[in-house]
């Protein structure tokens, strides 16, 4: 897989920086209803949030993987604002500088960084891993951020507060809501503050990511 070099602002390198990752599970039904969860585990049951189409969440981000068989890690900031008619993910580095503007409709995704043409793919998973050199789960973060996921075995699940289950999803990623929003500060439950990110590869090794969320609103 060819890769381009991502945007060399001053990165700041976390070589001790790990996290595990685990999602929680939606459970749906009466209040006394009881439900295994992914990892054999048990948890009482919880009525989910709805969905938000339109939503802006800013934070910051972590990420340590390998290239060229040594350890490599980035951090800074991040911006999503999701509406009805698509995504737009900006990254930026600990200094303000913008690494990488993602753009994401129906029809395709866009990705522009300072100094290079803009590149365009169909897949912006695809896309996205090709121009940093590691996976970045753009298309899963719409559900993650909102603490949804679907499960290896399919399922659309709500995580919450009061489950915490190691959990691997469809294509590889085991992910962990490390903590929460305080509810009074958003004014809205089951906000996820910290989500840890673990998936293993060939081109990259083992991924960590880390996303903590500092800003939310919907509209």
């Amino acid at each position: 897989m060819k890769k381009a070099a991502f945007a060399k602002p001053r990165l700041v390198h976390w070589s001790s920086y790990c996290a595990a990752l685990v999602l929680p599970l939606w459970f749906a039904g009466c209040a006394d209803q009881r439900r295994l969860s992914a990892d054999g585990g048990t948890a009482s049951t919880q009525q989910p949030h709805a969905y938000r189409e339109s939503i802006d969440i800013g934070g910051r981000f972590s990420a340590q993987f390998e290239r060229n068989d040594k350890p490599e890690a980035w951090n800074g900031s991040f911006v999503w604002a999701q509406s009805p008619q698509g995504t737009t993910v900006t990254l930026q580095s600990p200094l303000g500088a913008t690494l990488a503007t993602i753009a994401i409709n129906k029809a395709n995704a866009v990705l522009m960084q300072s100094g290079h043409a803009p590149r365009s793919a169909a897949n912006v998973d695809a896309l996205v891993e090709e121009a940093l050199g590691w996976p970045l789960p753009i298309s899963n973060l719409r559900d993650w951020l909102q603490a949804y996921a679907v499960t290896a075995d399919g399922k659309r699940i709500m995580a919450t507060p009061q489950l915490t289950t190691t959990i691997a999803t469809r294509d590889g990623w085991r992910i962990r809501y490390v903590s929460w929003q305080d509810e009074n500060e958003l004014n809205m439950q089951n906000v996820p503050k910290r989500i840890d990110m673990e998936r293993d590869t060939v081109e990259a090794g083992k991924v960590l990511m880390r996303l903590v969320v500092t800003s939310w609103q919907s509209h």
